[in-house]
């Protein structure tokens, strides 16, 4: 029985690892602190395997776990508030070396715009960067499908005022 359960925890966390990293990455301000949260959240999906009905998808439980192991260790450490853009985002390939450092200062100002955002916010905009749908993005969120609908929208136009207003101060 503890092969079959180390082999399910084994399978779960390969299957999941790039999206628990995400979480912490995005939970992060600095990211040298990542891999302490990320064994904190290894650790806590190991205690809570017992208590995994299969109610949701394994992914989505997964995922509730990181958050809340996320949020838990925020609270602990304060001085680790802000959200950084998660690792799924990624620069195209591009012809020219100013193409590439324009696209990488306007993507430090949505990094930096997105850690302006309440928690909560960040929270659901790494979602949305991650391609969750609607749905997922609820049932991680313990929220309903038109909450997040209508956070989703506020969202992105709080986003697009913090991305005017960052452009207009460097001009």
């Amino acid at each position: 029985m503890v092969k079959e359960e180390e082999q399910t925890f084994n399978e779960l966390i390969k299957e999941n690892h790039a999206s628990i990293y995400r979480i912490c990455r995005a939970y992060l301000y600095d990211t040298s602190h990542a891999d302490d949260l990320y064994q904190e959240i290894i650790f806590q999906i190991w205690k809570s395997m017992k208590n995994f009905k299969g109610k949701s998808k394994a992914s989505t439980w997964v995922y509730r776990i990181a958050i809340n192991t996320a949020i838990s260790f925020n609270l602990k450490n304060k001085k680790h508030q802000h959200l950084s853009l998660p690792d799924s985002i990624q620069l195209p390939y591009e012809d020219t070396l100013q193409e590439k450092q324009e696209e990488e200062q306007q993507l430090g100002r949505l990094r930096y715009c997105i850690s302006k955002l309440e928690q909560g916010d960040r929270l659901i905009i790494s979602l949305v960067l991650e391609d969750k749908s609607y749905k997922e993005i609820a049932e991680i969120t313990g929220n309903n499908v038109n909450h997040v609908g209508v956070k989703i929208n506020r969202i992105k136009a709080r986003l697009v005022k913090l991305m005017t207003n960052e452009y207009q101060h460097e001009l």
